[in-house]
């Protein structure tokens, strides 16, 4: 987020977001380069997962913060980013039907708590 709120403001949000992209894939391949691209698990399948897995975890994310973030501000940014968090544990309970205990909310809150407040006081800043 950092990155994306203050280098390239004046790229293209789609090349920005490709170069970003880009770059994470050779980071990737370079330092866990993945078996399954040689063990055959793609052609087994892989792939009906893969796509729609990386256009909207990889792909559109970026897109998005290129464009929202220097709107937004790093600050603001982190803070809506954060809603991933509650939204995940939540649909991780509803649609795969998995148990979230009482501490592991409490964990969400804890970090939403931290990431609002050493947030606040530059979003109160920004607004005068």
């Amino acid at each position: 987020m950092l990155v994306s709120g203050r280098i390239g403001n004046a790229l293209n949000p789609l090349h920005k977001s490709a170069l970003m992209l880009t770059g994470a894939c050779i980071l990737i391949f370079v330092i866990f380069p993945p078996t399954f691209i040689w063990n055959g698990a793609i052609t087994a399948g892989l792939w009906k997962w893969g796509i729609p897995l990386a256009l909207f975890g990889t792909v559109i994310p970026p897109i998005f913060f290129a464009i929202g973030i220097p709107k937004t501000g790093v600050g603001l940014s982190s803070i809506i980013s954060s809603a991933e968090l509650p939204v995940a544990v939540l649909m991780s309970s509803i649609i795969l039907g998995e148990s979230v205990s009482a501490i592991q909310w409490l964990g969400v809150a804890i970090i939403l708590s931290a990431i609002i407040l050493s947030n606040a006081k530059k979003i109160k800043l920004s607004r005068k």
